[in-house]
């Protein structure tokens, strides 16, 4: 038995695949068979894709590396953040970015007046100056066009809203805005000052590229609103972890101001940093100078002290005074001692009263007298000594004090001609050549692919509705053959909401339809057939 059904097994996988490649080949001709829908749709959805490819600007990024140097921490093991986390924040703060704000006038927007769709496709493709308008008509322009506004203040309640430039000679131009009816009149180069109702007006147009007719549009925001956009576009990181090299990248649709905006925010920077080291350097200079003149004024008083002292003992080196003094106490004590032996040898030969007793006894009285006074004098100049010590060193003590300060502040002046900071600009932002953006022959091709897969599923789509319709038709033909087996179609035993909508608007393929997907009743052919050509059914009894 296995031997008579093995045979059979390849002819019916042949044949279930035969039937699965018909069944595909017969959906690729029904959505094939929708040619002008998949042509109309696809070619609607490839237009409006095209024209938006050619509407979209192309989007240039930028960037800049700024390196850190920094001591390193006296232990490795307690770090809770590193120097990149403050610099970040600083490369993002508003002190920073309102700077660059100011410098590049990012507040102020100069847009050239672009025909809709292909305009600035158009002009993008030009790099030279082109005749304004269509056909003289719009001020349009279709090239390399450009206007630099310097300075350009409006009232608060025109802030933000668009202002007409239009070129009207070669220095001279119109300002205008319709709804505030303002229409002046300036020259290239000069301040225009106007007062309006809302406040006074600022405009100077530094320079015009363009022909007479040329239309620009003016906008003027709020610096902080400058500053916000352009805190929210940077994109700020550090260069791997713990590598001190943060990462600034900036993309816009005009490559040099890009460039122009991460150069300028890495030189203002910088330029902080530099302000911020010579602040710190110059108060540290201005504390060392009070150090210093504080030292030098105690000198000054120790001196002072000193030569009072002196002047009160009436010696110049008390010292050597003392020395003397002391040299001269030896000689009047041995001076002394040998007229008390005198004196002792005269006794013994004459009395008291004698002329030579007399004489040695004033003698030795005299030099006890003058031992007396020297011996006064050291004490004096022993705690004239104390305080002399004492004077000195401290005026050697504030004098080295001095040196050390001076040193100091010779290293500091030394720093500041340097202008040395632990920030350097690694890589400068170079002027991008190739948008990250899609191309245009890339932007093309899918405008062509998503027109071609928008027509092929509104076939799709249409066929399955047609399908549905069709369903639905042959569903409510079989529901009406199976009521005619059971019993005949009259108004009490068959709803109103059940009855099958007329065979004509169905089709004729509907009925066939279901007279070949109606189910067969046992013992009601005959009536089911009867039914189908409108006769009274029969039915049979089986006892």
């Amino acid at each position: 038995m296995k031997r008579a059904l093995q045979p059979m097994a390849t002819p019916l996988s042949r044949r279930s695949r035969e039937g699965t490649e018909s069944s595909a080949l017969l959906g690729v001709r029904h959505v094939l068979r929708n040619g002008w829908l998949i042509a109309a749709v696809g070619c609607a959805i490839a237009i409006f894709a095209i024209a938006v490819a050619l509407s979209v600007k192309p989007v240039y990024e930028s960037n800049i590396l700024i390196q850190i140097t920094r001591n390193a921490p006296p232990s490795a093991d307690v770090q809770t953040e590193t120097p990149a986390i403050t610099e970040i924040e600083i490369l993002r703060s508003r002190s920073i970015l309102a700077r660059v704000v100011n410098a590049l006038h990012l507040d102020i927007a100069v847009e050239p007046t672009l025909f809709p769709v292909v305009g600035a496709f158009i002009a993008r493709s030009n790099p030279g100056l082109s005749e304004p308008g269509l056909f003289g008509v719009g001020g349009y322009v279709w090239g390399n066009e450009q206007v630099r506004v310097d300075t350009f203040n409006v009232p608060d309640a025109l802030l933000d809203q668009p202002f007409n430039l239009v070129v009207s000679g070669p220095d001279s131009y119109t300002l205008s805005q319709q709804e505030a009816g303002i229409r002046l009149h300036g020259k290239v180069g000069q301040r225009l000052h106007a007062r309006l109702l809302a406040g006074p007006l600022d405009i100077l147009v530094a320079h015009i590229h363009a022909r007479p007719g040329a239309a620009f549009t003016l906008y003027r925001s709020r610096q902080g609103q400058a500053v916000d956009r352009l805190q929210r576009s940077l994109a700020i990181a550090e260069k791997g972890r713990l590598s001190n090299v943060i990462g600034v990248s900036l993309q816009g649709a005009r490559p040099e101001l890009v460039s122009r905006i991460l150069n300028e925010i890495g030189d203002q920077y910088i330029q902080q940093q530099t302000t911020q080291k010579n602040d710190e350097v110059k108060n540290q200079l201005v504390f060392y100078d009070q150090q210093v003149a504080q030292a030098q004024r105690r000198i000054h008083e120790l001196d002072a002290r000193l030569d009072e002292l002196l002047q009160q003992h009436g010696a110049s080196d008390l010292s050597e005074d003392a020395r003397i003094l002391a040299q001269q106490s030896l000689v009047l004590q041995a001076e002394l001692t040998a007229k008390e032996q005198q004196k002792i040898a005269l006794s013994s030969r004459v009395g008291d009263r004698h002329p030579d007793m007399l004489v040695v006894t004033r003698h030795i009285a005299s030099i006890r007298g003058d031992l007396a006074d020297i011996e006064a004098r050291r004490k004096g100049f022993g705690a004239a000594q104390q305080e002399i010590l004492a004077v000195n060193r401290d005026k050697l003590a504030h004098s080295q004090m001095s040196f050390e300060l001076l040193n100091t502040r010779h290293k500091l002046d030394a720093l500041m001609l340097s202008n040395h900071v632990n920030v350097r600009v690694v890589d400068r932002a170079q002027i991008p050549l190739q948008s990250v953006t899609l191309g245009l022959p890339v932007m093309l091709v899918l405008a062509c692919l998503l027109g071609l897969a928008g027509g092929v599923g509104a076939s799709v789509l249409k066929n399955a509705l047609v399908r549905r319709k069709h369903r639905g038709g042959a569903a409510w033909a079989v529901r009406r053959l199976a009521i005619g087996t059971q019993a005949p179609l009259d108004e009490g035993n068959i709803d109103p909401q059940d009855a099958a909508p007329p065979i004509a608007e169905q089709g004729e393929g509907a009925v066939s339809t279901a007279r070949r997907e109606a189910p067969a009743v046992p013992g009601h052919g005959k009536g089911s057939a009867d039914a189908a050509r409108g006769g009274a059914p029969t039915t049979t009894v089986q006892e």
